[in-house]
């Protein structure tokens, strides 16, 4: 990890390198070459490691920390955040230049390949990688000893001071490493990251490693336990206890390592430390529980911890007298950055006077930046955060669930950064200040009397304030009085908040937002949720564009008394739920739209208004879905759409009102046909304008741009032919450029046609319908040239599959057919059968040569239909994936054998899968004789007990097993080791 303290130094590589390198630290230099590239460190641990390495000589507490923006400015260095914790990563290449320049003292080894690696006599750095390494056996067991022998003629084993092994290690192996290992007494640094068996079986000397200044351990097996020893260790400096999940008992006499400056590890270890006052050098200590136990977790013992960086103080409720407060000196520790001190919220009693009394006595150094304060239960913050404000370097507040009523006088913190209150019953006004002029984060979480922000310059608010001019962040939440922001007339106020990003305002039943979208566009986000009117609103942008959600409550009557549209948005994609309709004069600034949902409301378009019906307008939505519309959607929606010119995904579900569809007409000329027929018959068009019956009407200019439309759960949806067709032209077939056409839950839909005409436009390529009436074959489908993929359900229990010839030979392009609910859609079909041609001289008849098939994935329920020689010899050049579900075959308990014959055919088959079979009791027979098959999978099959007696084909790479019986489950488990994966469920 010290790899990023050497990448700061190559910030000067360009100029002479004998300079530059007596700059580097060498050994910085020699652990940076022994990490790999990938390996992220936290500006503290790195700290702690440079330390470790000798360097504390170099580098004093406050000069250390304040080189950690050097690794920032370095070239090649990226500073990331990874689980919460700010990171440096290296570039590769200064990696390699890390092992060049220290090559002479440092050896990084890939086990078990040592032999071709070049080695130094003048070695003292080792870093070892496992991954490699395999299973133990005789064989490579003695292949890693010999080269370990002959790796240590040319290493100085008791010479090494730095070894880190990255990756697992079977035990037989850590016990030959041991032995190559046996001499080294001298290392400092140690890194341990994915122990699997104790300390001793890899490091047989561990308790002799006295010199060691940096230890660090990691394991998954929470059962192994610290070696005890690590308490001998008196050099120690850094001990890394980050990667440790076992047992965390430390030994008793942890204090005796006085020269100890860093514990990396879970907060709790912290607190487990008995008598950690001796550790005088300490930095950092994440978790101190006051009078933990009798002895040695007295307030006296932080007295002399004078180095602290960070400290959380826990159980405070535990001290009773300011004397004994006073105890650990906090004002002494003029290092100290980071503070905590806990109440636990749960006592059994509450004595404000007391509390009162120990938090005045625990005043800090002024230079104290982050300062977070829970539980206290006295009546007002200590006068050192009041009146006589002494911390004046800090930068972060924390109060959370303290019982003041007088709070901290702000006034005076000028470099303040973040505030944060949470769960404070009594704060009734927030004060705004002008030294908040530095504040980037302001959280409010659960005040319940929090009613209106006071500015201290007088109630009335200069109209140019910059109360705010850093902020980035606004949080309020749970504040069920507040009203608004501080100004009445609306939301992020570009004076007052100039640098916001992100805004956040959530259960805040009687706040009233009124948003601009000239003024939310500024933002990276805002989110608000259950608020006056609205359950939800949401604006993000991303590198997709901007996006929009509202989701509104039942008394939000207009998008006006909540949005304002005082500008074109840069919105691309807009979500209504539980909205009123979209109004002119709001569709007239979304210029940028071009996705629009529109859910769970009255409709989707009002009426026009403020004169604006005569203007003419287009927006370059490219998808819309409805859903759950009560209104007259099928009017508004054909008003809509003559102005989409680029709509390519149009999706409708659930729309009961609308009951009739008309594709590819002109609106006005269709209207004013209906008008010229008199007392004759209406139009589906005229209809739709003067009666109001839910007619959908698609314009013209649909044909060349929609793509793909979806129909859902609209129960009484009839595709109608439109007035004026052109012979041919009916259905859907003007749509052109359609490619994916999904019909589902629609039984109507295809009501009004003879399946004998084509009815879709020959550009499908995906083509869905779910329980759609009506369809006998497949004849109507036969134009659809471009298809690749075709999906029936529930289409009636008569379907057959005439007309599938078509789809699947020369001139189709069918791949993947699913057909469900239509138990005999393969019986008595011959997809080969003989074909007479008559000689043009002699009348003689020749035999047509067989053809073969696209298809490549098919999944059916007709397993009687399907398992026919004619059809599996037909299909197995092709078929690659077959998925059988028994359905239809309550009874069958096992397959006969012409069906199993007939699978044996599907000699291209990879995948094959049993869904539902309750009855069956045994698997096809045969199995074996499907060569290439690499996919088994039986799933919800309870009666069947074992697998075939003629066993399965060696070329099953898994085999899936999901709800069926014990005994077959026990009989795959049987089969690991032999077929390389076996997944059972």
């Amino acid at each position: 990890m010290l790899k990023t303290y050497w990448t700061s130094w190559t910030t000067s590589a360009s100029t002479t390198s004998s300079t530059t390198r007596t700059m580097l630290p060498t050994s910085t230099a020699r652990v940076a070459s022994t990490t790999s590239p990938s390996m992220l460190a936290t500006p503290p641990k790195l700290l702690a490691k440079w330390s470790a390495v000798a360097l504390g000589s170099m580098l004093s507490a406050n000069r250390g920390h304040a080189a950690a923006p050097h690794c920032r400015q370095a070239p090649k260095v990226r500073e990331e955040e990874t689980d919460g914790d700010q990171r440096y990563v290296m570039h590769d290449l200064l990696h390699d230049l890390a092992m060049k320049v220290a090559s002479h003292d440092c050896l990084c080894l890939r086990l078990p390949n040592v032999g071709s690696v070049e080695i130094q006599p003048t070695t003292q750095h080792l870093s070892i990688s496992t991954h490699d390494l395999g299973k133990y056996d005789a064989v490579s067991g003695e292949k890693l000893r010999s080269e370990l022998e002959e790796l240590k003629t040319k290493l100085n084993v008791e010479h090494l001071h730095t070894l880190m092994v990255f990756g697992k290690m079977d035990g037989s192996f850590a016990k030959i490493f041991g032995d190559f290992l046996w001499e080294a007494n001298t290392l400092r640094v140690l890194y341990l990251l994915d122990m699997t068996y104790p300390m001793e079986s890899m490091i047989h000397n561990f308790s002799r490693l006295v010199h060691l200044r940096c230890l660090c351990l990691g394991t998954c097996d929470r059962e192994m336990h610290l070696p005890l020893n690590i308490s001998k260790f008196y050099h120690l400096r850094v001990l890394d206890l980050e990667q440790w999940c076992g047992s965390s008992d430390l030994p008793r006499d942890m204090s005796n390592l006085a020269k100890l400056c860093h514990i990396h590890a879970r907060s709790e270890l912290h607190s487990d430390i008995y008598n950690v006052g001796k550790l005088k050098l300490l930095e950092e200590l994440k978790v101190f529980r006051v009078n933990k136990k009798s002895e040695g977790f007295e307030p006296k013992q932080l007295e002399h911890l004078s180095k602290l960086r960070e400290l959380v103080i826990y159980n405070l409720e535990r001290i009773h007298t300011k004397e004994e407060a006073a105890q650990a000196k906090l004002m002494e520790k003029r290092y100290l950055r980071r503070l905590t001190l806990d109440w636990d919220s749960n006592r059994s009693s509450l004595e404000p006077g007391v509390e009162a009394a120990v938090l005045e006595s625990l005043q800090l150094h002024g230079d104290l930046q982050v300062l977070c304060i829970r539980g206290h239960g006295g009546p007002s913050c200590p006068t050192w955060l009041g009146d006589e404000f002494a911390v004046e370097g800090l930068q972060s507040l924390f109060l959370d669930g303290v019982s003041w009523e007088v709070f901290p006088s702000l006034g005076k913190a000028w470099d303040l950064r973040e505030l944060c209150f949470e769960d404070i019953d009594r704060l009734k006004e927030f004060i705004i200040v002008k030294s908040f002029c530095m504040l980037t984060k302001l959280i409010l979480i659960g005040l319940g009397s929090f009613e209106k922000w006071v500015y201290t310059g007088g109630d009335l608010l200069p109209p140019d304030a910059h109360m705010f001019p850093l902020l980035q962040v606004l949080v309020i939440r749970k504040c069920p009085k507040l009203l608004g922001l501080p100004f009445s007339n609306h939301i992020v106020s570009p004076d007052w908040f100039p640098k916001l990003q992100e805004l956040e305002v959530s259960d805040c039943p009687e706040f009233l937002p009124v948003i601009h979208i000239s003024r939310i566009e500024r933002l990276h986000s805002v989110t608000m949720k259950c608020v006056k009117m609205l359950k939800e609103f949401a604006y993000s942008k991303s590198s997709g564009g901007a996006e929009l959600k509202i989701t509104g409550e039942s008394d939000l009557l207009s998008l006006d008394q909540v949005l304002v549209f005082d500008k074109e948005t840069v919105t691309e994609k807009l979500t209504l739920e539980r909205c009123p309709p979209l109004g002119l004069k709001h569709l007239l600034m979304l210029t940028s739209l071009r996705t629009l949902i529109v859910e769970n409301s009255v409709g989707l378009v009002g009426p026009p208004g403020g004169g604006q019906s005569d203007v003419e307008w287009q927006l370059p939505v490219e998808y819309i879905k409805i859903n759950d519309l009560n209104g007259n959607s099928g009017k508004e929606l054909t008003e809509l759409l003559p102005h989409l010119p680029k709509l390519s995904k149009l999706e409708i579900v659930r729309c009961k009102n609308i009951k009739r569809l008309v594709v590819g007409v002109d609106v006005q000329q269709t209207t004013s046909e209906a008008s010229e027929m008199g007392g004759g018959e209406i139009t589906a068009a005229a209809a739709a304008e003067e009666h109001d019956d839910g007619v959908l009407l698609f314009p013209a200019h649909l044909r060349d741009s929609l793509q793909e439309l979806d129909f859902s759960s609209c129960s009484e949806l009839v595709l109608v032919d439109p007035p004026t067709l052109v012979p041919g032209g009916g259905g859907l077939q003007a749509l052109r450029s359609l490619q994916r056409l999904k019909i589902y839950n629609s039984p109507k839909f295809l009501s009004t046609f003879f399946f004998s005409c084509h009815s879709f436009p020959s550009s499908l390529q995906s083509l869905v319908l779910w329980d759609v009436k009506g369809l006998r074959t497949l004849e109507p489908l036969s134009n659809l040239s471009s298809l690749t993929r075709l999906e029936l359900f529930k289409c009636g229990e008569d379907l057959k599959c005439e007309g599938l010839w078509s789809l699947l030979t020369t001139g189709g392009q069918l791949r993947e057919l699913d057909v469900g609910g239509s138990p005999r859609f393969f019986a008595d079909w011959d997809p080969n059968p003989r074909r007479g041609l008559e000689d043009a001289e002699g009348g003689e008849e020749q035999q047509t040569q067989l053809v073969s098939s696209t298809l490549r994935e098919l999944e059916t329920d007709d397993i009687a239909g399907l398992l026919a020689a004619p059809i599996c010899r037909f299909l197995s050049s092709s078929l690659t994936k077959l998925k059988l579900w028994g359905d239809w075959c309550e009874g069958m308990e096992r397959f006969i054998k012409e069906q199993e014959d007939a699978l044996q055919l599907l000699s291209s088959l990879q995948e094959l899968a049993f869904w539902d079979f309750k009855d069956l009791q045994q698997l096809p027979a045969g199995l074996r004789n499907l060569t290439s098959l690499k996919l088994l999978s039986v799933n919800l099959c309870p009666a069947i007990l074992s697998l075939p007696n003629d066993a399965l084909p060696d070329s099953l790479e898994m085999l899936d097993v999901y709800k069926c019986s014990e005994e077959l489950k026990q009989q795959c488990r049987g089969l690991e080791g032999t077929i390389p994966r076996v997944h059972i469920l």
